[in-house]
């Protein structure tokens, strides 16, 4: 039996290198299990906690697809918010993934609800411990 006064453990965020050395993210959750997915890599760490920075703090106006692939298997991204002045890729790029298929709609949607609950835990863990500085280093 787990102590009660023992902190949880809540969901992290992974570094993952993508190819011509560019970064992208995996959320996981407590336990181990991934989350999500960055669905764009970036040149490196500080264009990386820029894109998570701007992820957590437009978490609540993110807008979720949920499709079925050619397995059948059920799938969510997310969006941000349109907005003339971000630059980059066009709004119709994703910028979060399941980080696997479902089996049902249902679990899919519930899979859209932790990767929220996890971006609000990520969020909450951030103010705690500070935006990070010029530096660009990572919070958590």
């Amino acid at each position: 039996m787990s102590d009660p006064r023992a902190p949880q453990r809540g969901p992290r965020l992974l570094a993952v290198q993508g190819a011509d050395r560019k970064v992208g993210w995996s959320l996981a959750a407590g336990n181990g299990r991934r989350l999500a997915v960055s669905a764009r890599f970036y040149r490196g760490e500080l264009e990386l906690v820029a894109a998570l920075r701007e992820l957590l703090i437009e978490r609540g106006s993110l807008r979720y697809t949920l499709s079925q692939d050619q397995g059948r298997a059920w799938r969510w991204s997310a969006y941000l918010p349109p907005r003339s002045t971000r630059p980059g890729p066009g709004i119709d790029d994703p910028v979060a993934r399941s980080a696997r298929g479902y089996l049902r709609r249902d679990q899919c949607q519930q899979g859209v609800a932790s990767f929220r609950a996890g971006l609000q835990l990520l969020e909450n863990d951030w103010r705690m411990a500070g935006r990070p500085g010029g530096d660009g280093r990572w919070p958590w």
